[in-house]
Formats: C-alpha cells, sequence, structure tokens
C-alpha cells in the first residue's frame, strides 16, 4: 500500500521506531477489521484492503471519501478534535457498504462499532478508525426480542382464563366446600398470579429499556401504595407469620407516580423481603420526605443482609446472590425495580438494615402541591398494617 508511508510518525534517529513503524505496517495491512485513516476533516488518508472489501469500493473513490461519506446519515460521528489521548473511543453506529445480491451490486445498511483513536498530535493529526461488523448480533438480538414480546403476548390470554376459571371455581364452592379442595385452589391461585406478574415485569422490562414512558403519572399517597402492594402479598406473610410495620409520619407528601408500576416495586420489594425472612420476624417499610422534592423509602428485612460484593449486581437482569437457603427465581423483580424507579427520576440501593438484615431504599418524585392525591378512604388500611412509635 504505497501511500502508508506518508501517514506514519516521523523515525528517529535510534531506529527504535522502525520496528513500531513495521509493527504498525503489519497491524494496518493484515488486520481482520476494516482500518481507515483520515486527517482531521474526516477526508480518508488511507486504507486496508478488508476496508476496500467491506465497503465495496476502489482505492481511488476511497481516497476521495470523507469518511462521513461512508456513514448512515442519520448517524452523527464524534468530534475528532476531542480524541485526544492516546485512548479510544468506541461509539455505534451504521454504515453504507457495498455487497452483490442477487449478482447485482447493491448498498446495504451494516451496524457497525468503531474504535477511533489519534495517531499522531496537533490539530492537523491522523486519526485511525477501526470497523468492527456487529450487525448479525444486533439482528439476533432483535429476533430474540420480538419472540420473547411475542411469546409473553400469546400467554396472557391462556393465562387469563385459567386465572378467571380460578376464581368461578372459588366462588361456586364457597366457604361450604372441602377444605382441602378449597386450599389446593388458593394455592393455584396465588401461582397462577405470580406468573402473571412475572410477564408483566418482562413485557415491561423490555419497554422500560427501550425507552419508552412509563406511564400515565399521578399523585397518590404512599400508604394508598402499600396497601395495594401487601394485598396481593397478604396470604404469603400470613403463611410465614410476618408481620409488616409501616412507619410513616401524618405529613408525608403524596408521590407524582404511576401507580400500578410502583405498586408492583413495591410488591417485588415485599417479595424479595420475605424470601430471607425467617418464620415470625417483620418486615419494615418506612418514608420520609428529603430536601431535593423526592420521597426516601426503605424497605428492611431481619435476614442475613446482601454482601457489599453483590450490591450492584442484584440489580442487574438474572442475576441472583447465589447460596444453599435462597429460594430459586429469574433474578427479575430487582432488575424491574431499578428500571421502573430509575424512569422516574429516582434511584434504588441496598444497604445494611439498622437492626441487621438488608434494607432496600428508593427515591421518588413528589406530587405538586395542588395535586389532588388519590387517598384511598374507601379501604381499611389498618386491618393489615400494625404501626410503632
Amino acid at each position: 500500500m504505497g501511500s502508508e508511508t506518508t501517514l506514519l510518525p516521523h523515525l528517529d534517529p535510534t531506529g527504535l521506531a522502525l520496528n513500531a513503524d513495521a509493527r504498525f505496517r503489519h497491524v494496518f495491512s493484515e488486520g481482520f477489521d476494516p482500518i481507515l485513516l483520515t486527517d482531521h476533516t474526516g477526508k480518508v488518508l488511507d486504507g486496508n484492503r478488508q476496508a476496500l472489501s467491506f465497503f465495496g469500493i476502489d482505492r481511488k473513490a476511497l481516497l476521495e471519501a470523507n469518511i462521513r461519506d461512508l456513514h448512515h446519515p442519520a448517524e452523527p460521528l464524534p468530534d475528532v478534535s476531542k480524541l485526544t489521548g492516546p485512548g479510544a473511543s468506541s461509539f455505534q453506529s451504521r454504515v453504507i457498504a457495498g455487497r452483490v445480491r442477487d449478482n447485482r451490486p447493491r448498498q446495504v445498511t451494516l451496524t457497525v462499532e468503531v474504535r477511533a483513536r489519534r495517531l499522531t498530535p496537533g490539530r492537523e493529526g491522523t486519526w485511525q478508525w477501526i470497523y468492527h461488523d456487529i450487525s448479525s448480533r444486533v439482528e439476533l438480538e432483535e429476533m430474540r426480542q420480538d419472540l420473547t414480546a411475542m411469546l409473553l403476548h400469546d400467554l396472557q390470554s391462556p393465562l387469563g382464563n385459567v386465572i378467571s376459571t380460578l376464581e368461578l371455581l372459588r366462588m361456586q364452592m364457597g366457604s361450604d366446600g372441602d377444605a382441602m379442595t378449597l386450599e389446593l385452589l388458593d394455592i393455584a391461585s396465588r401461582s397462577s398470579g405470580q406468573l402473571q406478574r412475572l410477564i408483566a415485569s418482562l413485557m415491561d422490562i423490555s419497554r422500560l429499556e427501550a425507552g419508552q414512558p412509563v406511564g400515565q403519572q399521578s399523585a397518590i399517597e404512599l400508604p394508598q401504595l402499600i396497601a395495594d402492594a401487601y394485598e396481593m402479598d397478604e396470604p404469603n406473610f400470613a403463611r410465614r407469620g410476618v408481620v409488616l410495620y409501616r412507619l410513616l409520619p401524618d405529613d408525608l407528601p403524596p408521590l407524582y407516580v404511576e401507580p400500578n408500576v410502583i405498586s408492583r416495586v413495591l410488591l417485588n420489594l415485599f417479595d424479595n423481603a420475605l424470601k430471607y425472612s425467617r418464620d415470625g420476624e417483620q418486615i419494615t417499610v418506612e418514608g420520609r420526605a428529603i430536601d431535593n422534592g423526592e420521597v426516601l423509602i426503605s424497605v428492611s428485612d431481619q435476614g442475613n443482609g446482601i454482601p457489599k460484593e453483590y450490591r450492584e449486581i442484584i440489580f442487574e437482569k438474572f442475576r441472583r446472590i447465589k447460596s444453599d437457603s435462597s429460594s430459586k427465581g429469574l433474578g427479575l423483580g430487582l432488575a424491574f425495580c431499578r428500571l421502573a424507579v430509575e424512569a422516574h427520576g429516582g434511584r434504588i440501593w441496598v444497604d445494611d438494615a439498622p437492626g441487621g438484615g438488608a434494607r432496600f431504599n428508593l427515591t421518588l418524585p413528589e406530587a405538586a402541591p395542588e395535586s389532588e392525591p388519590e387517598t384511598g378512604e374507601e379501604r381499611d388500611n389498618g386491618s393489615w398494617l400494625e404501626e410503632r412509635d
């Protein structure tokens, strides 16, 4: 490649740079990935054989092009003047490449990962651009997401029919039915409800990861959200003999949230606390206003706590703490909590509860003072919560 030598750094008298020059030439010409060299304006100075093949262009046309001509018009490129120092900047983009389809040359759009770095100092230096085709990986991920969405959507209808049928059977039997049969129906109903919430969480995780809005937010009182979450989990609390304590000040401001989403966040935190609680222990939910227009909510248990090395990864999908005593699960509940809280502009983290165990903390926005919150006065919240000073 005759033009390569003019692009390399000046050689020093000691000859030390000669080896570096040779290594650069070898990597440049024999590398598996397409490599381009440009000046500070983006004008292409040179490209290796892989670049010519990848972009489907001859050398003359390549040397007449600007790097922006090779990228999709809708894809902005980083400011090369900011690519300073020895490190490289990585970003994802789309490029226009030439391919032969049906024995005819065609232009196709490919998704690439680009690593760009400055080779020579000074404003009018030389920049290196290394391209890695990730189109197949992106397409595979899109197919996986589409398949997951399709399966989850198709599961909703038959699962809804199962839940409705169980409710009808329970109503038809009444309170005078066989005790064993009623207990089995309750187990089936609870299990179906858990599966329904799992499907909803998977769909919401996909939606929130795609950057879609969280939904219609409104002003609502925190006690109402706690009541809604506890109502779905009350049989599990009763079965384990675990008591939920509420520590909420009377002047706690209402929240501005999507009620159904945040109710499910609390439900997931209650479920998580139950998993690591022993029978007869207590779970505490607290709330207080903080200075920046947010409400801090905490859910604490009396279990063994979360080791510090796991306090970040437990909020990732399909990540769980492995222990002999922990219950099985997919590790989606806390991932949903993180995405849902962050979609409201808040944050969530875990630390040690004052009396031992784990304490999950989250912040959510307060409602504007003029908003009319839902109070939930029609529900007798005191029948299921015990308060203490």
